[in-house]
């Protein structure tokens, strides 16, 4: 048990080390001694647990996978109306990016992969055929207007929930004020009048205010 618990430590460690040196130097200039300096460890406790530095890279990955998903779960709420609860978890996910970084790195790493490798498609994906479905439910909940598709308007909010991150971070300006201004325009196109109100305060509360994780 104590020799696990070490070698967990040790795992994790690397895992670190290389998330700091990522965020400081990024993932092509980090090299595996960088690494290995960072962490403390000889090559033989690092190969012991990953095979390559694109190896330590796919455990970031994972692990941002593995906290949004925590935090999904985590700030779904049954009793809330679907529309809201997605709405809400776009925000808690641009929450994480920006104060997370474990969940920052892990992004920008599997942005990159998608650019190079078939690797992220799956998880992209799978990303995309929940949320989408997810959505085109919540707005059909709701009702939407005459000649609206729901699964269009879906399809089109979540480019925008992805394209919001990249063209703030690209120009530098508030990427939740971003997100908030592209789910009002989605949503006011979308959904019958009558409901329009109540999520125009909805967003105006939560673009406005400051994002946390906790």
């Amino acid at each position: 048990m104590v020799l696990q618990a070490r070698a967990e430590a040790t795992r994790c460690r690397i895992i670190d080390s290389a998330v700091d040196l990522f965020d400081e130097l990024g993932y092509g200039e980090t090299g595996l001694t960088d690494v290995l300096q960072r962490a403390g460890v000889s090559k033989g406790a690092f190969y012991y647990h990953f095979d390559s530095k694109e190896a330590v890279a796919s455990a970031i990955i994972d692990e941002y996978r593995r906290r949004i998903s925590l935090a999904m779960r985590i700030r779904s709420d049954p009793s809330e109306p679907a529309l809201e609860s997605l709405i809400m978890a776009t925000f808690t996910s641009a929450a994480m990016l920006d104060a997370d970084k474990t969940v920052r790195i892990g992004n920008q790493l599997l942005q990159a992969l998608g650019q190079v490798s078939s690797a992220a498609a799956p998880i992209y994906t799978e990303w995309t055929e929940s949320f989408v479905n997810s959505l085109a439910q919540a707005f059909e909940s709701v009702g939407v207007r005459d000649g609206v598709d729901a699964m269009e308007a879906a399809e089109a909010m979540w480019a925008g929930v992805i394209g919001c991150r990249l063209l703030s971070g690209a120009i530098g300006d508030d990427s939740t004020a971003r997100l908030a201004r592209a789910w009002r325009a989605t949503v006011r196109a979308t959904v019958l009048e009558n409901v329009v109100g109540h999520y125009d305060e909805l967003l105006e509360k939560v673009g406005s205010a400051p994002q946390g994780v906790g």
